[in-house]
């Protein structure tokens, strides 16, 4: 039988196939050097399989190694990188340090020849400490866009501002972003399972050490121990002053007198202000520690804040505003000296004679309420222009009249104009 070993004159040899060169498979007589094509299939099969398991490997050293966090891959920094960098002091103080860097000599010069304002320059580097790493300082690596929106600056201010940073030793930029190679995509798409091409810059916040002494050395001066004087507490100075208390009691007594006094012949302050400045303190966390709800009503009453227009809540969420365009942080309560003094200067730098935000909804609600009526009166006069059910079956009736007596009646004849001419009659 043709085609098969039955019809074959030597039905005990074996046809086989090997591929040539092009790919082509041609038949031929078995013998030791034709190779099957299964074997061949099964050698690239392993070869492949070896070859995926490697990059497996690989991806997973890359990214235990490199410590990748967040939703983005990030480039690895070189282990000999990280040990040149010195880590920040911490988050609070490394702000401290820039703001004192950026107002002396090389701080203010850098600036200007960089052409960017401190101001801008401090706003930036609030954002990179937000987005860096709590403990050393390190791993920012934010994108230019989302760090720009937050500070409230432009990309070309974003980019002058780091280079001041940089300068100043304030920070250091430990990788350049750059477009991902085809094993840093694997890594990248086993990180965090998406499909990404490019990675930012990575950027470390430093605290260089002579920076870092001094401000040290300031804040040892700034909170220095009472006592720590030439005079002991036993010294005659203190004495003296001891000899005077019944004096000066009785001076203090007097004076709180007449501040008294003085008080109860003031009028009560009015509900609104008082309202509003209690939601101003349950609002403004940084304002815990005010003692009496007064002096927060004589700080809104000095800016000339009308309360009849913004409530407690409108004046925080403005404070937050101006916070937020500022490139500033809310201070801790306890780190507050003096809360109302700090309250009085954030109050006067905003201008409080423009709606508030409870009238700029109200007047939103307004025209949302009149375009609302104006539909609603639209929808009824479409609905009034439009004929009722008796009208349009007494229509209906009178068109069905109309037609059933022209089909009763015969049309009318139209007169007939003989003529001779060639052509149809008229």
């Amino acid at each position: 039988m043709h085609g098969t070993s039955q019809g074959s004159a030597c039905p005990d040899q074996l046809m086989t196939f090997s591929a040539t060169s092009l790919g082509e498979s041609h038949k031929g007589q078995s013998s030791e050097s034709a190779i099957p094509v299964s074997a061949e299939c099964d050698s690239e099969l392993a070869n492949a399989v070896a070859a995926a398991k490697a990059n497996i490997e690989l991806v997973t050293r890359i990214n235990s190694a490199s410590g990748q966090l967040g939703r983005t891959w990030s480039l690895p920094v070189s282990p000999e990188m990280q040990a040149k960098t010195p880590v920040w002091s911490s988050r609070m103080h490394w702000q401290r340090q820039v703001r004192m860097v950026l107002n002396k000599v090389e701080g203010i010069s850098s600036c200007a020849k960089n052409h960017v304002d401190p101001e801008r320059v401090y706003a930036v580097a609030i954002m990179m400490a937000r987005s860096a790493d709590t403990r050393t300082g390190r791993r920012v690596t934010a994108s230019r866009e989302f760090l720009a929106n937050r500070a409230g600056v432009s990309i070309t201010v974003l980019k002058r501002a780091r280079r001041v940073l940089s300068e100043l030793g304030m920070a250091r930029e430990m990788v350049r972003g750059r477009l991902l190679r085809t094993i840093e995509r694997w890594a990248a798409e086993a990180h965090h399972g998406r499909r990404q091409t490019k990675a930012t810059s990575v950027w470390a916040l430093v605290s260089p050490r002579s920076v870092a002494t001094q401000d040290s050395s300031d804040r040892r001066q700034s909170f220095a121990y009472p006592q720590t004087s030439d005079r002991g507490p036993q010294s005659l100075a203190c004495s003296f002053s001891s000899c005077t208390s019944v004096r000066k009691y009785k001076t203090t007594r007097a004076r709180a007198h007449d501040r008294r006094g003085s008080a109860a012949n003031l009028e009560p302050r009015p509900m609104a202000l008082q309202r509003a400045a209690g939601d101003l303190l349950r609002h403004v966390p940084c304002l815990n520690e005010v003692r009496h709800i007064g002096s927060v009503c004589e700080a809104l009453r000095a800016h000339s804040i009308d309360v009849e227009r913004w409530t407690g809540r409108d004046i925080a969420r403005a404070l937050s505003d101006d916070t937020k365009a500022r490139g500033w942080n809310w201070p801790a309560a306890e780190t507050l000296d003096a809360p109302v003094a700090f309250l009085r200067w954030r109050l006067a730098r905003i201008d409080w004679s423009g709606p508030s935000y409870s009238e700029r909804a109200m007047a939103a609600k307004k025209l949302r309420d009149e375009e609302r009526r104006r539909a609603a009166s639209q929808s009824e006069q479409q609905l009034a222009a439009r004929a009722s059910d008796v009208t349009r079956r007494a229509a209906m009736k009178q068109i069905r009249r109309v037609l059933d007596t022209g089909a009763t009646s015969p049309p009318p004849k139209a007169p007939v104009h003989e003529d001779h001419s060639v052509g149809l009659p008229w």
